[in-house]
């Protein structure tokens, strides 16, 4: 073939390796996504950094997420349960399981791990 027909077909060949190029990347920006991201969905795993609650089990606790580095505020009370059947202390790792309330995040599951 002559030197022509290749010239021709470069820039079209360059095009399609653009676009796969572009494909494959746009593939794994999920993956990197996911990273930056908790456990599931209202789960947090992490530390705990202060814990206040009053006479009526109300309270919030303070924890720095394992996986994004985060500082979540979580609101506990009468309804939150903890396993096992104590409060956390400052340092320990634990997994809140939430429902977001309008903004406030409550916990509604404390397990210390």
């Amino acid at each position: 073939m002559e030197w022509k027909t290749y010239k021709k077909a470069v820039p079209a060949l360059i095009v399609i390796l653009t676009l796969l190029f572009v494909g494959m990347s746009g593939m794994f920006a999920p993956i990197s996504m996911a990273n930056a991201k908790e456990l599931g969905p209202n789960v947090v795993v992490g530390k705990v950094l202060s814990i206040q609650t009053n006479a009526w089990r109300r309270g919030t606790i303070e924890v720095k997420s394992n996986h994004t580095g985060r500082i979540y505020t979580f609101y506990v009370g009468s309804r939150t349960d903890y396993y096992p059947y104590r409060y956390p202390y400052i340092g320990e790792t634990i997994r809140v399981h939430y429902v977001n309330d309008r903004g406030y995040l409550k916990a509604t599951r404390v397990e210390i791990r």
